[in-house]
C-alpha cells in the first residue's frame, strides 16, 4: 500500500486536522491565519484522506503546520512519506530552513529526519511543544 500525495484546499484539511490535533475544541480552532495562501497537501490511501499537512512561507524559510495522520494508520510510514514530500517541495522552492512547532511526544519521529530542537519546552493549552528546524542544504 502506498500513499498518494497531492495538493488539496485548506478547507479539505480541516476535518482531519480537527479530529487528530484538537478534537476537544471547535473545528474553527483548526483554522490557521494564513491558510488562504499556504500550500496544503493530502495523503490518500485507497482514495481516503489519511494525512494532511500545510506549508507556510516565512521569508527564506518554510514552516510546517497542522501535520496530522489518522490514528488508524499511524506507524505505517505514511507520515514519513508526507514529511519527505514536504521537504522536497520546500527545497525546490528555494527555502533555506524548514521549521515547525512539534508536540513533545513526536520528537523521536522528527529527530529521525535530522530535525533539532531550538530553545526550551513551551505549551499550547496543556500540550508540551518544542520548536524544531533543519537547514535544507543538509537534506540529502
Amino acid at each position: 500500500m502506498s500513499i498518494v500525495i497531492q495538493a488539496i484546499s485548506a478547507k479539505d484539511t480541516l476535518p482531519l486536522r480537527h479530529k487528530i490535533l484538537w478534537p476537544d475544541y471547535p473545528i474553527e480552532s483548526s483554522i490557521v491565519d494564513g491558510d488562504e495562501t499556504a500550500l496544503h497537501f493530502g495523503g490518500f490511501l485507497d482514495e481516503n484522506l489519511i494525512c494532511v499537512a500545510s506549508l507556510f512561507r516565512d521569508g527564506s524559510a518554510v514552516r510546517l503546520r497542522k501535520f496530522a495522520t489518522d490514528v488508524n494508520v499511524q506507524g505505517q510510514g505514511f507520515g514519513s512519506a508526507m514529511l519527505q514530500h514536504l521537504l522536497e517541495i520546500a527545497l525546490k522552492s528555494g527555502a533555506k530552513v524548514f521549521w515547525f512547532d512539534a508536540r513533545e511526544a513526536a520528537l523521536p519521529f522528527y529527530e529521525r529526519y535530522g530535525f533539532t530542537k531550538e530553545g526550551g519546552r513551551f505549551f499550547k493549552g496543556d500540550i508540551p511543544y518544542f520548536r524544531m528546524s533543519q537547514r535544507l542544504e543538509l537534506v540529502s
